[in-house]
Protein backbone atom coordinates (compact mmCIF):
# COMPACT_ATOMS: atom_id res chain seq x y z
CA UNK A 1 0.00 0.00 0.00
CA UNK A 2 1.39 3.42 -0.90
CA UNK A 3 1.42 6.34 1.11
CA UNK A 4 1.59 9.89 0.38
CA UNK A 5 3.96 11.89 2.34
CA UNK A 6 3.49 15.66 2.66
CA UNK A 7 6.56 17.86 0.99
CA UNK A 8 8.84 19.28 3.39
CA UNK A 9 8.15 22.94 3.58
CA UNK A 10 10.98 25.64 2.59
CA UNK A 11 11.21 28.79 2.45
CA UNK A 12 11.09 30.31 -0.78
CA UNK A 13 13.16 33.10 -1.85
CA UNK A 14 11.03 34.45 -4.73
CA UNK A 15 12.60 35.22 -8.18
CA UNK A 16 11.99 37.02 -10.77
CA UNK A 17 11.75 37.05 -14.37
CA UNK A 18 15.14 39.34 -14.55
CA UNK A 19 17.29 37.16 -12.23
CA UNK A 20 16.08 33.92 -13.74
CA UNK A 21 17.03 35.32 -17.30
CA UNK A 22 20.45 36.26 -15.55
CA UNK A 23 21.17 33.43 -14.11
CA UNK A 24 19.99 31.39 -17.28
CA UNK A 25 22.20 33.63 -19.31
CA UNK A 26 25.01 32.81 -17.13
CA UNK A 27 24.50 29.52 -16.98
CA UNK A 28 24.34 29.08 -20.88
CA UNK A 29 27.81 30.76 -21.21
CA UNK A 30 29.19 28.55 -19.13
CA UNK A 31 27.58 25.54 -20.31
CA UNK A 32 28.42 26.14 -23.56
CA UNK A 33 31.63 28.24 -23.33
CA UNK A 34 33.10 24.93 -20.73
CA UNK A 35 31.57 22.25 -23.33
CA UNK A 36 32.77 23.69 -26.26
CA UNK A 37 36.81 23.33 -24.33
CA UNK A 38 36.11 19.97 -23.01
CA UNK A 39 34.85 18.91 -26.69
CA UNK A 40 38.42 20.60 -27.98
CA UNK A 41 40.52 19.55 -25.56
CA UNK A 42 39.09 15.65 -25.74
CA UNK A 43 39.55 15.85 -29.35
CA UNK A 44 43.16 17.14 -29.58
CA UNK A 45 44.89 15.07 -26.15
CA UNK A 46 42.76 11.61 -28.39
CA UNK A 47 44.67 12.69 -31.88
CA UNK A 48 47.70 13.48 -30.21
CA UNK A 49 47.89 10.61 -28.25
CA UNK A 50 50.49 8.58 -29.90
CA UNK A 51 52.83 11.84 -30.94
CA UNK A 52 53.35 13.43 -27.62
CA UNK A 53 54.34 12.90 -24.10
CA UNK A 54 53.02 11.09 -21.72
CA UNK A 55 52.38 14.69 -19.98
CA UNK A 56 50.51 16.32 -22.26
CA UNK A 57 48.28 13.43 -22.28
CA UNK A 58 47.44 13.67 -18.45
CA UNK A 59 47.72 17.52 -18.62
CA UNK A 60 44.71 16.85 -21.51
CA UNK A 61 42.70 14.58 -19.63
CA UNK A 62 42.80 17.03 -16.39
CA UNK A 63 41.45 20.30 -18.20
CA UNK A 64 38.85 18.06 -19.95
CA UNK A 65 37.79 17.24 -16.74
CA UNK A 66 37.74 20.49 -15.85
CA UNK A 67 36.07 21.70 -18.28
CA UNK A 68 33.49 19.16 -18.06
CA UNK A 69 32.68 20.10 -14.04
CA UNK A 70 32.43 23.67 -15.59
CA UNK A 71 29.98 23.16 -18.10
CA UNK A 72 27.96 21.08 -15.19
CA UNK A 73 28.33 24.04 -13.00
CA UNK A 74 26.39 26.00 -15.87
CA UNK A 75 23.65 23.52 -16.61
CA UNK A 76 22.93 22.92 -12.91
CA UNK A 77 22.95 26.94 -12.42
CA UNK A 78 20.07 26.87 -15.75
CA UNK A 79 17.97 23.64 -14.15
CA UNK A 80 17.88 25.86 -10.09
CA UNK A 81 16.68 29.22 -11.78
CA UNK A 82 14.25 27.66 -13.88
CA UNK A 83 13.13 25.44 -10.97
CA UNK A 84 12.85 28.68 -8.57
CA UNK A 85 11.35 30.79 -11.03
CA UNK A 86 8.77 27.79 -11.63
CA UNK A 87 7.94 27.54 -7.65
CA UNK A 88 7.98 31.16 -7.21
CA UNK A 89 5.17 31.16 -10.20
CA UNK A 90 3.05 28.40 -8.33
CA UNK A 91 3.20 30.48 -5.15
CA UNK A 92 1.89 33.43 -6.77
CA UNK A 93 -0.91 30.95 -8.36
CA UNK A 94 -1.81 28.21 -5.83
CA UNK A 95 -0.71 29.96 -2.33
CA UNK A 96 -2.80 30.90 0.47
CA UNK A 97 -2.36 33.96 2.42
CA UNK A 98 -1.34 32.58 6.10
CA UNK A 99 0.27 33.44 8.95
CA UNK A 100 3.76 32.26 10.88
CA UNK A 101 3.68 32.16 14.88
CA UNK A 102 7.41 32.48 15.64
CA UNK A 103 8.09 29.92 18.64
CA UNK A 104 11.43 30.56 18.84
CA UNK A 105 14.16 32.40 17.52
CA UNK A 106 17.80 31.75 17.75
CA UNK A 107 21.17 33.11 16.72
CA UNK A 108 22.61 31.37 13.07
CA UNK A 109 25.98 31.28 11.46
CA UNK A 110 26.50 33.84 9.46
CA UNK A 111 26.18 33.55 5.05
CA UNK A 112 28.70 33.24 2.97
CA UNK A 113 28.53 37.11 2.09
CA UNK A 114 28.80 37.73 6.31
CA UNK A 115 25.26 38.93 6.84
CA UNK A 116 24.20 37.46 10.08
CA UNK A 117 21.03 35.52 10.32
CA UNK A 118 18.81 33.91 12.69
CA UNK A 119 16.77 31.05 12.68
CA UNK A 120 12.99 31.09 13.40
CA UNK A 121 11.22 28.11 14.37
CA UNK A 122 7.71 28.84 13.03
CA UNK A 123 4.40 27.62 13.00
CA UNK A 124 2.37 27.85 9.55
CA UNK A 125 -1.93 28.18 9.94
CA UNK A 126 -4.29 29.03 7.28
CA UNK A 127 -6.80 27.76 5.19
CA UNK A 128 -6.39 24.72 2.78
CA UNK A 129 -3.27 23.14 4.14
CA UNK A 130 -3.05 21.50 7.88
CA UNK A 131 -0.52 23.76 10.59
CA UNK A 132 2.77 22.57 9.75
CA UNK A 133 6.06 23.79 11.78
CA UNK A 134 9.43 24.76 10.32
CA UNK A 135 12.60 26.39 11.05
CA UNK A 136 14.31 28.52 8.50
CA UNK A 137 17.87 31.15 8.49
CA UNK A 138 16.61 34.10 7.60
CA UNK A 139 18.91 37.57 7.62
CA UNK A 140 19.17 39.10 10.89
CA UNK A 141 18.45 42.72 9.11
CA UNK A 142 15.14 42.22 7.93
CA UNK A 143 13.93 39.53 10.63
CA UNK A 144 16.05 40.59 14.02
CA UNK A 145 12.52 42.40 15.74
CA UNK A 146 11.28 39.04 15.17
CA UNK A 147 10.53 37.24 18.63
CA UNK A 148 8.72 34.58 20.41
CA UNK A 149 5.03 34.93 19.65
CA UNK A 150 5.72 37.29 16.48
CA UNK A 151 3.26 36.91 14.04
CA UNK A 152 4.00 37.44 10.49
CA UNK A 153 2.25 37.53 7.25
CA UNK A 154 3.31 34.16 5.24
CA UNK A 155 1.87 32.61 1.84
CA UNK A 156 1.91 29.05 1.48
CA UNK A 157 1.58 26.80 -1.50
CA UNK A 158 -0.90 24.19 0.07
CA UNK A 159 0.56 21.14 -2.16
CA UNK A 160 4.26 22.22 -1.72
CA UNK A 161 4.50 23.31 1.55
CA UNK A 162 6.79 25.94 -0.11
CA UNK A 163 6.26 29.26 1.64
CA UNK A 164 7.32 33.16 1.94
CA UNK A 165 7.48 35.29 5.33
CA UNK A 166 7.31 38.89 5.27
CA UNK A 167 9.32 41.07 7.47
CA UNK A 168 7.75 41.98 11.08
CA UNK A 169 5.34 44.72 11.68
CA UNK A 170 8.00 47.69 12.20
CA UNK A 171 6.84 49.23 15.90
CA UNK A 172 4.62 52.00 15.95
CA UNK A 173 6.22 55.34 16.61
CA UNK A 174 5.81 57.21 20.07
CA UNK A 175 2.65 59.58 19.55
CA UNK A 176 3.13 63.48 21.31
CA UNK A 177 0.24 62.15 23.66
CA UNK A 178 2.68 58.67 24.74
CA UNK A 179 5.71 60.46 25.96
Amino acid sequence: MATVHAHEPALLDPKGPAITAIACTVGAVLSLGAGGAFAYITVHTVADFNETGSGWVWAGVGLALVAAFVAYVGLSTILFARAERQATLQLAVFGVDATALVLTVASAPPTNDNYYQVRLLMRFNGPGFEPFECASEVPKYQFGRATQGTVLPARVNPVTRAFTIERPPAPSAPTAGNT
